[in-house]
């Protein structure tokens, strides 16, 4: 999803209880820079976000997680390079 020149260029899909982001890297703001925006973007298509857990891709190829408590969000590193890692990470991050 493009939004302009001052947004966060990017994609997302929903993998079950999973909101994967991937930073598009285009030359506008990160997704990290810009979360806010980008998880507004995708309230508005799905609705509310509680339930969802919230992974994505930074321009650096790096997958972290983000955490949402009420309208504020907080980041956490996956450690990981690719999208299964990162995803069954979460999923034991989750179940710890």
């Amino acid at each position: 999803m493009t939004m302009g020149r001052f947004r966060a260029d990017y994609t997302y899909t929903i993998e079950g209880t999973i909101i994967v982001i991937v930073d598009l890297d285009l030359g506008n703001r990160s997704v990290t820079n810009d979360i806010e925006n980008v998880l507004d973007d995708i309230r508005l298509k799905i609705g509310d976000l509680a339930g969802y857990s919230v992974i994505y891709r930074d321009s650096m190829s790096r997958w972290d997680g983000v955490r949402l408590v009420g309208r504020t969000v907080y980041f956490y590193g996956l450690g990981e390079t690719d999208k299964e890692s990162a995803m069954n990470r979460l999923l034991h991050l989750i179940e710890e």
